[in-house]
């Protein structure tokens, strides 16, 4: 009985010193600051096409605009011929149907996901529209800095991995870089060695399944 007693006193105790949980206030900027370190724009909207909410990759989709703009507080497609896929899209979000948009741009063609979501969980009708971006290529990503860090690779050897991991072969690697095909093996060679890897598509599939970080450069501005 003592003992009881003991264990419910002490229980008492540690809930009293628990630390409270934080205020409902604060999730909301905390989200935020999640969803700006995910390497793929996200928006937001409602049925209506209004962004409710933009992470910092799709703040830079818009801004660049040759894909997308903000009109008005609007998602709209830079382009008027893409727009009704927009229109469409969220249409078909109402009815809880999930699709895919290709919008497209002679430089950076763009794919969106549009995903209905209900106001709350199992609630039949669909308020918002969370809208997925496709990544921008580019071999310049903080996660490629940040393996080939971890690596000890040279930034030429950095160079050819990223050309490898956007697909291009020996030869165009030589060409796009400026170096011999002698040049582009030992480099290729030293980055599967000091990799750990037993080919260099080891490597490319490593690479492509890592996490995307966004880079901290924002663009002036973005504050």
């Amino acid at each position: 009985m003592e003992a009881a007693a003991r264990f419910e006193i002490h229980y008492v105790q540690d809930a009293v010193r628990a630390p409270a949980p934080p205020p409902d206030a604060l999730q909301p900027g905390m989200l935020a600051r999640v969803l700006d370190e995910i390497d793929h724009g996200l928006l937001l909207l409602d049925l209506t096409g209004r962004i409710l909410h933009a992470n910092f990759p799709a703040r830079r989709e818009l801004s660049i605009g040759d894909a997308l703009r903000n009109v008005d507080g609007l998602l709209c497609a830079n382009h008027a011929a893409s727009q009704p896929k927009i229109r469409q899209a969220l249409k078909d979000a109402e009815r809880d149907c999930r699709s895919i948009v290709e919008i497209d741009h002679p430089d950076h063609a763009l794919s969106l996901a549009f995903i209905p979501l209900a106001a709350l969980h199992g609630a039949a009708t669909i308020d918002t529209v969370l809208v997925m971006c496709s990544r921008r290529p580019g071999c310049e990503s903080l996660t490629m800095q940040m393996f080939a860090r971890s690596k000890h690779l040279t930034r030429a050897e950095q160079n050819v991995l990223a050309r490898l991991c956007a697909g291009h072969g020996a030869e165009e690697i030589a060409c796009l870089e400026g170096i011999r095909m002698s040049t582009v093996r030992t480099h290729i060679k030293n980055v599967r060695q000091k990799t750990g890897s037993s080919s260099i598509r080891e490597v490319v599939y490593r690479v492509s399944r890592m996490p995307q970080i966004v880079s901290a450069l924002r663009m002036v501005g973005e504050g």
